[in-house]
């Protein structure tokens, strides 16, 4: 049976170390965004240390920081990974090109850098960090990315389609 729980406390039950908010104003960022179809548990986080890590530390950086990483999308991605410590510590799970073939949903995780077609801007290319499952029959994902452009803007969480997923890299876990 599937249940539903907000993100910032899916971070809290699975790591224990984030236990709220520090600036409520900023938590009306996550209202739209944080419904997920499953909970974690603690032995979904034993052997995915890195996974945490990454979502920890995107969540850190994009809603109680606010650190804006100027450059695309992937330079944020990029950034999260680094801050993380998994800059040179990412194993391949998927790889294909934008025309596909893509990945199956069931093997993208929480903690994963993936790249899609965003089918909400052109059915460009995206970088973004996944989250979890808002809707996993329709294929509608939360994920963590930055908008690009130069913006000046912090990281975000959004609602995407990912039916396009054609890479997925995941952070090494033995940190």
């Amino acid at each position: 049976m599937l249940r539903y729980v907000l993100f910032p406390c899916l971070l809290s039950l699975i790591s224990g170390l984030v236990v709220a908010q520090k600036n409520i104003a900023k938590k009306s960022s996550l209202d739209n965004y944080c419904q997920c179809e499953h909970v974690f548990t603690n032995s979904d986080t034993t052997n995915n240390k890195g996974s945490l890590k990454i979502l920890q530390i995107g969540h850190q950086m994009a809603l109680i920081d606010m650190s804006i990483i100027k450059g695309s999308c992937w330079d944020f991605v990029n950034e999260v990974y680094n801050r993380s410590g998994f800059s040179n510590e990412k194993e391949t799970i998927f790889r294909s090109r934008k025309k596909g073939p893509y990945a199956s949903s069931s093997v993208v995780k929480p903690g994963d850098w993936i790249y899609h077609i965003n089918h909400q801007f052109s059915n460009s290319e995206h970088s973004a960090i996944f989250i979890c499952w808002k809707d996993f029959s329709k294929k509608i994902a939360i994920t963590l990315s930055y908008v690009g452009m130069n913006r000046n803007a912090p990281g975000h969480f959004g609602e995407y389609h990912l039916d396009n997923i054609y890479s997925i890299f995941r952070p090494k876990n033995n940190l």
